[in-house]
């Protein structure tokens, strides 16, 4: 390779590597160099000249003149150093040019692999800075093969791996599958930069929602959240600054052509897009779209929300497997708990129900003042049961630190549904009774 004509070598690397001719030849030069001062070479200051349009390569190295050569590699006598400047004299330092063939087989071996060495990490730089730029970006990769259930991408001049994670659930690819991925990362690695891709992250829809929607991209509609199970449903709330653009019809397309482009690429995911509103009532009653919502009851507080469906409504606002609320209350930021407004009514009778059982108990236990039973119906221990399974240390707050009397709470509470549930047994037994007797009329 020293020998020979470089400049080829140079063209074809830099048109295979997709890198600057500048940079192969200063892998040349560096890795020239860098052998000069391994093993028995030791030149010293080695300045390598490599003219890229001849394909000639120049080295040089610095010799001491001496009036004995000692050691031919970092020597020259004087008569020689003259040669090369006129005004030399003992003890000088000279620049003199060598044959690359002096640097023999093994450096020449050693120059081959620091070459392929620098190639490869300017290479990995080239990667890096071009993929580094494009982090929070959509691309387009080919799926090329599989590896432990990940998925081999090829974005172009590189490779990166999608893994079964960041795959949406049920779906499944085939080799020659042009598929779009989301660039999350770009790390060094000793094997060379690593690219994070994703076609699970909620990052993925709002790109390709920029890409469909010219008014995203723009800015006059704005996606204000997003919630996503990858594979199954995406719900979005968007919203306009411009009063005389539907932010969602804008959205969706005519005919829903714009949100059936992005369904197709996301393998046919549903995608529910809502108008925002700053009323958490009217976001919540959009994300639950298309339940019936009767009533919704906030705790701002505690930050959740009581919703009131029709019973037909119940299981779709619910949605399988819990996937409609649970995304609803992902968009929206609220804790939401679906109730049928026949459960809802139930609730309220068993409510009503508890509260009378408490007054009764809690009015036949002595040495509880009335502002204890009054605590003790607006604290966590408002029913007989709660009060039956709590230990009497917990409840010292409510009986002035008497220990005596909180035991006594804990075992009357026991006590009053043992008695409870014994009058529901007899009441059974009696209805049974009653079921059993003939009717006299029929008898006659």
């Amino acid at each position: 390779m020293l020998e020979g004509n470089l400049g080829n070598f140079v063209r074809q690397i830099s048109k295979e590597k997709d890198l600057d001719v500048e940079v192969v030849k200063s892998a040349i030069e560096q890795a020239i160099l860098s052998a000069s001062k391994k093993g028995s070479m030791r030149l010293k200051n080695t300045r390598p000249d490599f003219d890229i349009e001849t394909g000639k390569l120049r080295i040089f190295v610095e010799k001491n003149v001496v009036e004995e050569v000692m050691d031919s590699k970092t020597e020259i006598k004087l008569k020689a150093a003259k040669k090369i400047n006129h005004d030399a004299e003992m003890g000088d330092v000279v620049e003199v040019e060598i044959d690359p063939i002096e640097f023999g087989r093994i450096a020449a071996q050693s120059v081959r692999q620091g070459i392929l060495q620098r190639l490869r990490d300017a290479e990995h730089d080239r990667i890096y800075n071009e993929y580094i730029g494009k982090v929070g970006m959509v691309v387009t990769g080919i799926v090329q093969r599989f590896e432990r259930k990940n998925v081999i991408v090829n974005l172009g001049k590189v490779e990166t791996i999608l893994p079964q994670s960041e795959v949406p659930f049920g779906t499944h690819y085939r080799y020659g599958d042009r598929i779009k991925v989301y660039i999350q990362d770009v790390q060094r690695t000793q094997r060379g930069p690593e690219i994070r891709v994703s076609r699970a992250c909620p990052e993925l829809v709002l790109k390709l929602f920029e890409q469909e929607v010219p008014e995203i991209a723009d800015g006059t509609v704005k996606i204000m959240g997003i919630a996503r199970e990858s594979g199954v449903r995406t719900k979005i709330a968007v919203s306009s600054n411009n009063p005389d653009v539907d932010p969602v019809g804008a959205c969706v397309g005519m005919k829903g052509s714009r949100v059936q482009m992005i369904v197709r690429e996301l393998e046919n995911e549903k995608i529910d897009v809502i108008p925002f509103s700053n009323d958490p009532r009217e976001l919540i009653k959009a994300a639950l779209n298309p339940a019936e919502v009767l009533n919704i009851i906030l705790n701002e507080e505690a930050r959740t929300a009581q919703i009131i469906v029709s019973q037909n409504s119940l299981s779709l606002a619910i949605g399988k497997r819990g996937q409609n609320a649970k995304l609803a209350a992902k968009l929206t930021g609220w804790k939401i708990d679906i109730l049928s407004e026949e459960r809802r009514d139930l609730l309220e009778k068993m409510e009503e129900l508890n509260r009378r059982y408490l007054e009764d108990f809690l009015s036949q236990v002595e040495g509880l003042s009335q502002l204890a039973k009054d605590a003790l119906m607006k604290s966590p221990y408002n029913t007989v049961e709660k009060i039956s399974k709590t230990a009497p240390s917990l409840l010292l707050n409510f009986t002035n630190g008497d220990i005596q009397t909180a035991e006594t709470l804990v075992s009357g509470a026991k006590e009053y549904l043992d008695a409870l549930e014994e009058l529901a047994k007899e009441f059974s037994e009696k209805e049974e009774q009653n079921d059993e007797k003939p009717n006299s009329r029929e008898e006659d």
